[in-house]
């Protein structure tokens, strides 16, 4: 494990990796031809390339320049993550029994497990990338996800969700400390009667959108990542939305809310996003704590007090997933599961 050894390994690496590609790109294989290739200079060559994982990642998001913004970032947050765990790892060490040290690591630092599987599902994207695309990972890698090697679980950790009557309290506010405190509260309630939606939907969401006497949408999160089965998110017009619309749309803009420009940038949308995000739940925090909601208010809680409210009011479901656009039962199962927390406490009450 001396430092010249290691070194060692990594250049035979490297070279065995090119000679693959040469005699792959080859269409007839020339002795010749080949050693001319093989030492040819490596900046003359695009027949070499890196195949240290930090690398890999970096070229990825280098070539794949429909990537938006947020995914770029969350594709180097998670090559940090692999390069602090395993500093100038190559991908060809990356194996079943790495993947396991690797979670085994993180969830003793108290790296939750959504969070463990996200930097997983990095990894096999960019394993799969440059194995089936971009063919630079040898044919005789062993693929260490699936059948035989490590399988990443769909997880859906539990939630504490919000009473209904925490969410009338939010509801039926009516007086605040500031005209933020208003707007974050408003905000909050136009996500909830919209089937919670996320706030990314909110902020590109257009007056076009409204059909009739129905909200008619895609939602952001979906866009790019279904290839089939997309679903519109159908939210019908009730009086108390029309009047939330009233009182945070911009008529002037073709934006609900009116934060945006016709042609905005994906990187101009992240910003605005965050920054707005991050206020809003600064406001909604104040706001939670003055109502004595325990629970957290944020954004995203918007989302399970719908699913929670319905399910409450014994919505079916199928109605419930429908709403939420989920593409399948099976994820509606999962989410309704992992806001079910408060029933242990009423199975409990049968205790003795």
């Amino acid at each position: 494990m001396d430092k010249a050894s290691i070194e060692f390994r990594e250049t035979c690496t490297l070279y065995i990796n090119k000679c693959e590609k040469i005699y792959r790109d080859q269409k007839q294989f020339n002795k010749d031809e080949f050693r001319t290739l093989f030492f040819k200079k490596e900046e003359e060559s695009n027949n070499t390339g890196s195949l240290f994982l930090s690398d890999l990642f970096d070229q990825f998001i280098n070539e794949n320049k429909s990537l938006k913004p947020k995914t770029q970032k969350h594709f180097q947050y998670t090559r940090n993550v692999f390069s602090n765990h395993s500093p100038n790892i190559n991908v060809l060490d990356i194996n079943p029994a790495y993947i396991n040290q690797f979670v085994k690591t993180r969830t003793k630092n108290n790296v939750t497990q959504s969070a463990i599987d996200s930097s997983l599902r990095d990894l096999r994207r960019i394993i799969n990338y440059f194995s089936n695309e971009n063919c630079v990972i040898p044919s005789s890698y062993r693929y260490p996800f699936g059948k035989g090697g490590y399988s990443i679980q769909n997880f859906f950790p539990r939630k504490l969700v919000m009473s209904n009557d925490n969410i009338k309290s939010i509801i039926e506010l009516k007086e605040f400390s500031s005209e933020h405190e208003e707007y974050a509260k408003n905000i909050w309630e136009i996500l909830y009667r919209c089937n919670g939606i996320n706030f990314a939907d909110l902020l590109r969401m257009r007056w076009d959108n409204i059909k009739g006497d129905y909200l008619i949408f895609f939602r952001k999160k979906t866009e790019t990542t279904r290839k089939n089965n997309k679903k519109e998110i159908v939210v019908p017009l009730s009086n108390e939305l029309l009047a939330l619309f009233e009182r945070v749309g911009k008529k002037h803009s073709p934006f609900i809310i009116g934060k945006l420009n016709e042609g905005y940038a994906d990187n101009t949308f992240e910003n605005k996003s965050k920054k707005m995000s991050k206020q809003i739940n600064k406001d909604l925090k104040s706001l939670g704590t003055k109502l004595g909601i325990t629970i957290p208010l944020k954004l995203k809680t918007a989302r399970d007090a719908y699913a929670t409210s319905l399910r409450r009011a014994g919505v079916s479901k199928d109605d419930i997933g429908e709403m939420l656009g989920h593409s399948n039962s099976i994820v509606t199962e999962h989410y309704l599961a992992s806001i079910d927390l408060e029933s242990t406490k009423a199975i409990n009450q049968h205790l003795l």
